[in-house]
């Protein structure tokens, strides 16, 4: 289920006694922060190799009794920088900051990434946005990282400006996985090839993609596969490949159920637009208007034609064992 972001919202003039668990921040506070470690970045998955940039920064944290914040942004930067090339994404803004919570970041700086960012040099954004503001003791980056106009902004840059502003720099090396460099950008190409297996291998966890149950045709209940029709909340976010899959599905937040999911055209009865159904093992109701977060474990096959209903439902029966096998 979404959840309004932010979640927590921390005024920037407010000096509250009561930490919360989780502190969210629309704008760069003003002096907030005690010896703040910091890192930036999109973050899209925060995935493996994220994880070890999270933990490089919450180990800087505690040597230092400092306070450990997350710079990141509403939407992907690129999306601003190549507006007619915007990048699929992984994780919405709700999922990002779930999982960076989950790792134990308490403080997120959520920004709208603009045109006017988009144009500052790397100077201008380090020195006149987050120093003056946040007094910042120490950045931790990952290996490949950069910020500002042409990506000026990269290790070398912040090690020359660290002696002249007085701050510390941790660069990270990356986490490798079959000898290469985990990034967004792999993981969206193997989701995209239906490889959720190796996806989830990348990300530290499945990958899922949320979204409300809509009106379908209803073809499932007459052969004893009804399925809910979802629509992604997002368009944006990436589709694995058409195929069948095993997946977890969470209704409404609440209850996890084992079940089955095709996306693709529904080609034996010749549908032309790209639909998202699960069939959701032990579950009758009609989820119509609900909540799903679908959670792909694993591809059973390729979407197929059929010479007709009976032939599909042999099928789906044969699905539906491998996709319980492959969730036990």
């Amino acid at each position: 289920m979404r959840r309004l972001i932010p979640s927590i919202v921390i005024d920037t003039d407010m000096r509250a006694a009561t930490v919360p668990t989780m502190r969210i921040f629309r704008d760069i506070p003003d002096g907030i922060f005690t010896s703040p470690v910091l890192t930036i970045g999109s973050f899209d998955g925060v995935h493996m190799g994220h994880h070890r940039i999270i933990s490089a920064l919450l180990n800087e944290a505690r040597a230092t009794a400092g306070d450990a914040v997350v710079l990141t942004f509403t939407e992907h930067p690129r999306k601003v920088i190549t507006p007619h090339t915007p990048p699929k994404v992984l994780t919405s803004v709700e999922e990002k900051i779930d999982v960076l919570e989950a790792l134990g970041v308490k403080n997120i700086i959520l920004l709208d990434f603009t045109i006017e960012m988009a144009g500052m040099t790397a100077e201008e954004f380090l020195v006149d946005i987050i120093l003056k503001k946040m007094g910042v003791v120490h950045i931790v980056v990952g290996y490949d990282h950069a910020f500002g106009k042409d990506r000026q902004g990269n290790f070398s840059f912040l090690k020359e400006l660290s002696h002249l502003r007085g701050f510390g720099v941790t660069r990270v090396e990356p986490k490798n996985l079959y000898s290469r460099p985990i990034s967004s950008t792999w993981i969206r190409s193997e989701l995209e090839d239906g490889n959720v297996e190796l996806a989830a291998a990348l990300l530290g966890r499945n990958y899922t993609l949320s979204g409300k149950v809509v009106k379908g045709v209803g073809r499932g209940k007459t052969i004893g596969f009804p399925t809910a029709n979802v629509l992604p909340h997002r368009s944006d976010k990436v589709l694995p490949r058409d195929g069948v899959y095993a997946v977890r599905v969470t209704v409404d937040s609440k209850i996890s159920f084992p079940g089955m999911l095709n996306i693709g055209t529904n080609p034996t009865f010749g549908n032309v637009g790209r639909t998202i159904e699960v069939h959701i093992f032990g579950v009758e109701e009609d989820l119509y208007g609900r909540e799903l977060a679908l959670e792909f474990c694993h591809r059973i096959r390729d979407e197929m034609r059929f010479s007709g209903s009976d032939e599909l439902a042999a099928q789906l029966r044969l699905d539906r064992e491998a996709a319980l096998k492959a969730l036990c």
